[in-house]
């Protein structure tokens, strides 16, 4: 059986109206299309439902009894489609963003207080995860868009850059102690400083398979600067923390700046050379973007640039 909700509509404004003529004028047909869609209604059903004179028209027994049942068919399809239609409308206001941590705690707050001043009305769900786990979730659906140092493209996954970024030198202010209660050496004056300036001094590393600390340890190799390495860290605020308590010093990306500002250390351009970070925004190959997800990104790329700025010397 292939009922249709148009078939639905017909028998029952036959039916209310009494009349094939008022009721194609209401359903926006032919009398002869009406009668077609009539026909071919009964054929499905197996019975007559409409006795029909040149004076009257009237429901047989057959169509007595299916009017109930149609007429509940009917109002079940308009819920579901009514309701279909107030979740499109609510996801057409919300997007779920998912970020690396360092990014969720220094970058988004700030940016998420600007965005909603023009955009109030919508719902930003923000979560915090590393960037495997946001390739998870953009593949299975569960996210729309996701933010990160993302350096290779993953099947089924599409990056889009927002910026640019140049690594730099995280180090104590000047001045500042060690545990063992000696100064460390002042920052160098400026913004900028060399990568040979790692040599000899104690560096303050993420783990050897992350691809940041890949790019650190090819960088180095390449100079052959052989600064000390102090242990690996997994969590960027972390190590920052400890540059700050004069662990050592550290080569970050400059999308730290945000998180640095909260710590009393120096930051400044990695120069001889300047080596490049791209920052993406993802979302799932194929999957047509909402029209918020597209402001987002466009407003989530205005921001990054600004940030960008501030670590180029």
């Amino acid at each position: 059986m292939n009922i249709n909700t148009r078939q639905l509509q017909a028998f029952l404004a036959i039916a209310r109206l009494g009349s094939f003529t008022r009721a194609a004028e209401e359903t926006f047909v032919t009398q002869a299309g009406l009668s077609l869609m009539l026909k071919d209604f009964e054929a499905q059903v197996g019975a007559r439902l409409f006795d029909r004179t040149t004076r009257s028209v009237r429901l047989t027994p057959a169509g007595e009894a299916l009017l109930p049942t149609a007429r509940g068919m009917l109002a079940d399809w308009d819920r579901a489609t009514s309701n279909i239609g107030q979740l499109s409308a609510e996801a057409a206001q919300q997007v779920s963003l998912a970020a690396t941590p360092l990014i969720a705690s220094s970058v988004l707050p700030q940016w998420l207080n600007e965005f909603r001043l023009v955009q109030a009305s919508t719902r930003v769900n923000v979560s915090d995860l590393d960037r495997q786990q946001i390739l998870l979730g953009i593949d299975a659906g569960e996210i729309d868009l996701g933010l990160g140092a993302f350096f290779k493209p993953a099947s089924g996954i599409e990056r889009q850059l927002l910026a640019t970024f140049p690594m730099v030198r995280v180090s104590p202010k000047s001045g500042s102690r060690t545990l063992a209660g000696t100064r460390t050496r002042p920052a160098s004056a400026g913004k900028r400083t060399a990568w040979a300036e790692f040599a000899g001094q104690r560096l303050l590393a993420l783990p050897i398979e992350n691809p940041i600390q890949k790019l650190v340890d090819a960088q180095l190799r390449g100079l052959a600067v052989a600064p000390a390495f102090s242990g690996a860290l997994q969590n960027i605020q972390a190590i920052i923390a400890m540059v700050e308590a004069g662990h050592g010093v550290a080569a970050l990306p400059g999308f730290v700046l945000p998180a640095c500002a909260r710590y009393d250390v120096e930051v400044q351009t990695l120069v001889n050379p300047v080596v490049p970070i791209d920052f993406f925004v993802v979302s799932r190959k194929g999957r047509q973007k909402t029209e918020l997800a597209t402001e987002l990104i466009d407003d989530l790329g205005r921001h990054f640039r600004k940030l960008s700025q501030l670590t180029v010397a």
